[in-house]
């Protein structure tokens, strides 16, 4: 890694997010060291999100797509990323102001890692009613999370772990993550926060709604692709 001109991709997934996008692309832009590339993937909204990103200009890009989920979005954006790092953001939530810093200090420091993530940090949305904020859970403290918007990688992991699975709504990561275990990826963490999540009506209600099957899902294909390892071909024969 160039440690004065690291070339960091961001890839921004958006739906129908034209009252975020703006703080969430500030937020990109005010990185030091500054991000490389920044690319919105427009996943069919019906908004003005695609204007947004596109009046913003360089390093910004926006790239229009029919609306296939966020997976399919992450996928479409490592597909255009010309950066030596990859690095994922919501269109809904923040990155600090030393969140990029934090995590390529800690990489120069640690060659032997693949990648890096720290803690999260959940904030209310400002436009949130009293009885949302009564219905809603907002974690009170900062806890380290591997969430697609915490994470730095090397862009050579992907070609080992694979791309994000369509098959799932809201569990993509998790997924990811358990692929990039198995295949033994080192992942460091910093202490610092280096994600604001927001929280809101619809990601909260859309994740409650669909997480229970995505983790029935990720747990089912783990175990197969543990069965399916010569270890355990070779147990399942011996028994």
């Amino acid at each position: 890694m160039h440690e004065r001109f690291p070339r960091v991709s961001v890839i921004v997934p958006c739906y129908n997010a034209a009252a975020y996008l703006p703080a969430a692309l500030a937020s990109l832009l005010a990185q030091r060291p500054a991000v490389w590339e920044v690319i919105v993937i427009d996943d069919g909204s019906s908004d003005d999100s695609a204007a947004i990103a596109a009046g913003v200009g360089a390093p910004v890009r926006c790239h229009r797509q029919d609306n296939q989920g966020i997976a399919a979005a992450r996928n479409h954006g490592l597909r255009l990323a010309g950066g030596d790092w990859i690095a994922f953001l919501d269109a809904d939530d923040l990155w600090p102001a030393d969140s990029l810093g934090l995590r390529l200090r800690e990489l120069a420091a640690r060659p032997d890692l693949d990648g890096v993530y720290g803690l999260v940090e959940a904030f209310a949305s400002p436009e949130l009613s009293v009885a949302d904020l009564l219905t809603l859970q907002v974690p009170p403290i900062s806890q380290a999370g591997r969430l697609a918007g915490a994470l730095l990688l090397r862009r050579q992991v992907f070609a080992r772990v694979g791309d994000f699975d369509t098959g799932f709504a809201v569990g993509e990561t998790m997924d990811w993550i358990a692929r990039a275990e198995e295949q033994g990826v080192a992942l460091g963490q910093v202490d610092g926060v280096v994600l604001r999540r927001r929280i809101h009506s619809a990601n909260t209600v859309r994740k409650t709604e669909r997480l229970h099957a995505d983790y029935l899902r990720l747990l089912r294909a783990s175990l197969l692709r543990r069965r399916s390892t010569p270890t355990d071909l070779a147990g399942e024969a011996q028994r």
